[in-house]
This record gives C-alpha cells, structure tokens and sequence, in this order.
C-alpha cells in the first residue's frame, strides 16, 4: 500500500461522524447502534466519552435520532427532504462543473441607519450565505439572477427592514471599471485560491502515489488487516472533510470569472482521483466496524463517487 498523509486531528467528532454517515450511510434510514458509532469515532483516535458527546450532541441538533430497545440505544440519521439531499450532492459532488452564465448579475444595495449595526451585521452575513460579493460598502453582488433568493432573505429578516431599505436589481452589468481586482476582492478568491492551494500540496503526492497502487488497495480482502481498512477509513474521510470545508467557503463562481489557472480546478481533480479509488476498501473498513455490533447493518453500507455522484441525486417520485 502507497505511504499517504497521517490523519489531521484537528476535524471535530461531530465533523467526523458527519462525513462517515454521509459518505457510507448516505440517505438510509436504519438506525446504527451507539456502540457502533463510538467505534468508528475511536478509528480517528476520538476517546469514548467524547465519542459519546459527540452523539449526543448531533442528537441535540437533530443530525441524530435516537430509538431505545431494552438497554441499546441506536441512532438514525434524521429524515431529510429529496431537496436538501439533493443540494447536498450537488454541493459536494457537482458544483465544481461549468454552469451558464450570460454575464447579469443580481445586485444588491442596501441604507440602514447608524444605529442598525446588528441589522447590518445580519444582512451581511445572510448575504455572503447566500454566495453574494460585497463589490462596495453597501452593494452586493452575485453572478445570474437571484431576485428568488432575495426574496426569501427580506421575509425572513421581516420586521428589522423598512421600507425602501433593501434594492434589487436583476439582469445587470458590471461597469468595465469595476475590473476583475474589484471581483476576486468581492469575493476572497484570493484567500479562496489559498485554500485550494494548500488543498493541492496535501493531497497531490498521495494522489500520484495512490495511482501507482491503485489496484493493491482495491484487491485487498475486507477482512485482510484491520489496520488498513482502519487507515483508508481515515484518509478518505479526512479528504472530504477538508473538500467540504473548502466547499462551503466557495461562492461557486462562473468559470469565466476563476480563469482557467484557479486552483480549484486542479483541486477537485485530486480529490476526486483519492475519493473515487479509496471508496472500496474505505467502505470495507466501514463495514467491518458496523459487522461487530450487526451482521445485517453492515450489509447495507455504501461508499459513493465523483464520477457516478449524478445516480445520488433523488428524484420526485
């Protein structure tokens, strides 16, 4: 097996356990025993006291829903609606690929008052959540037409703005003098470019490397070494926690504003390589933990990939 990265300890339990449902339990409703969770946290050298507050925690959140049967507790993942799964996948999975674009854009101006700095400070954060770029003091920006957006954001701040607060244009163009400095500043790519960056230096050589050895970590039997399930287990699900971190700083711009050296295009390239050819053996690491506490659970366990990420997305029916 290829040398590759160590685990970074610095993702929280609740992070970790997260990915690992998502990743192998992806939209299923079975609940998994706590003492099954608990082992798959210890993979990532979490202790069982905090293992059991992580739980407790997504729990509280309600990520987790716990059911009683005499003296085992389990836990499902909540219910998720077919929109949110989807955005999820897409998020994760898609949102990386080329989209349209006819060069508009949405802006948004805004007036308060002085004395409305936590209006201000709210709207601002909603704005940026909703992928906008702040071009100037009050005006904000975002590539196509969001006017739906939008809409959602002044309900849902109801009562803090006036009347004539909030300005919505759709279907704009950017003067040529705003340039494209003033764009990346809108948006941090710069910052964003270092991030993909860093991404590409942690993980290309394992990619190289992985592509040589490809063959050896797929071949390998489930019950061959518990310490290589236990150590792809890690790697991969230490890949998409920084992926999905990375990916939720990522306003997802048009490509004709990345330019074709953006770093994120060379990134996703490299997790994708990782993500896709460690899925088997991670997934085998998976079931081996789950087996210990439930034969028929650990059956029903999955690993997914980039390249089949659109057979994921759920449809109406």
């Amino acid at each position: 097996m290829p040398t590759l990265p160590r685990f970074q300890n610095g993702a929280r339990p609740q992070q970790l356990l997260t990915v690992l449902l998502g990743d192998y339990w992806h939209a299923r409703s079975e609940p998994i025993p706590s003492a099954a969770l608990v082992d798959l946290l210890q993979v990532f050298e979490v202790t069982p006291s905090g293992a059991r507050a992580a739980i407790q925690r997504l729990a509280q959140r309600g990520f987790l829903v716990g059911t009683k049967e005499g003296r085992q507790t389990s836990y499902s993942v909540s219910p998720m609606s077919r929109e949110r799964i989807n955005r999820h996948v897409q998020s994760l999975f898609m949102s990386h690929l080329p989209q349209e674009w006819d060069g508009s854009w949405t802006l948004v101006g805004y007036s308060l008052p002085e004395d409305a700095k936590g209006t201000r400070r709210v709207l601002r954060d909603q704005l940026r959540q909703l992928g906008f770029g702040n071009l100037y003091d009050a005006l904000w920006v975002r590539p196509g037409n969001h006017s739906d957006a939008v809409a959602g954001l002044q309900a849902s701040l109801g009562a803090l703005l006036g009347t004539n607060q909030l300005t919505v244009f759709t279907g704009a163009r950017l003067p040529e003098s705003a340039g494209m400095e003033a764009v990346r500043s809108a948006f941090g790519l710069d910052a964003l470019a270092d991030g993909y960056s860093e991404f590409i230096h942690r993980w290309e050589p394992a990619a190289s490397t992985l592509m040589d050895g490809t063959d050896a970590v797929r071949q390998r039997a489930p019950g061959s070494g518990t310490r290589t399930g236990d150590a792809v287990l890690r790697l991969r699900t230490s890949i998409m926690a920084d992926w999905r971190t990375l990916r939720r700083q990522d306003p997802r711009l048009p490509h004709e504003l990345l330019g074709r050296n953006f770093p994120m295009h060379r990134a996703v390239a490299v997790c994708s390589a990782l993500y896709d050819s460690l899925g088997p053996a991670a997934e085998s690491g998976f079931r081996r933990i789950l087996r210990a506490h439930d034969e028929s659970l650990a059956e029903l366990a999955t690993h997914h990939t980039f390249a089949a990420s659109a057979s994921l997305l759920r449809s109406q029916d």
